[in-house]
């Protein structure tokens, strides 16, 4: 293994820190930014200094029996509620394969479990959410 494989290596290990599990079995990491916060985007009870963008594209996850589909871009990103890191909210903008089939038709492979149920937050987090705070992010019925 040459160094630039192992710097590779390290860099996709640490990142899986960072995102929810398995999602780069999934999809890619394409690039990550870091942007301030306006007033508007600021919560009461915490403060962060910032927000931490992190864009991922979906993987070419056909199988072979799916080879016949022809690529169509990319969907318009998804943008998921993920943990907070370094006092920086995190935001995963995730954007889907689209594809044609031999008909012309446009679909889209795959359903991976990404957020929690009526939500816009990951699975963990909002896991970490009702646990922690008693906050059910996909109760509609709370006032805030």
């Amino acid at each position: 293994m040459d160094k630039d494989t192992t710097q590779l290596e390290l860099y996709k290990h640490f990142i899986g820190f960072f995102l929810p599990e398995g999602l780069l079995d999934f999809f890619d990491l394409v690039w990550m930014e870091t942007e301030s916060l306006d007033s508007s985007d600021s919560k009461k009870d915490i403060v962060y200094t910032g927000k931490l963008l992190i864009h991922l594209d979906e993987r070419d996850n056909r199988t072979e029996d799916m080879q016949d589909l022809k690529p169509n871009g990319f969907t318009e990103p998804t943008i998921l509620t993920d943990f907070p890191v370094r006092e920086r909210r995190v935001e995963l903008h995730i954007r889907r394969r689209r594809w044609f089939t031999p008909e012309g038709k446009n679909v889209i492979l795959n359903v991976y479990p990404l957020v929690a149920s009526g939500t816009r937050y990951s699975a963990a987090f909002a896991a970490f959410l009702k646990e922690a705070l008693g906050y059910d992010p996909g109760d509609s019925t709370l006032p805030w």
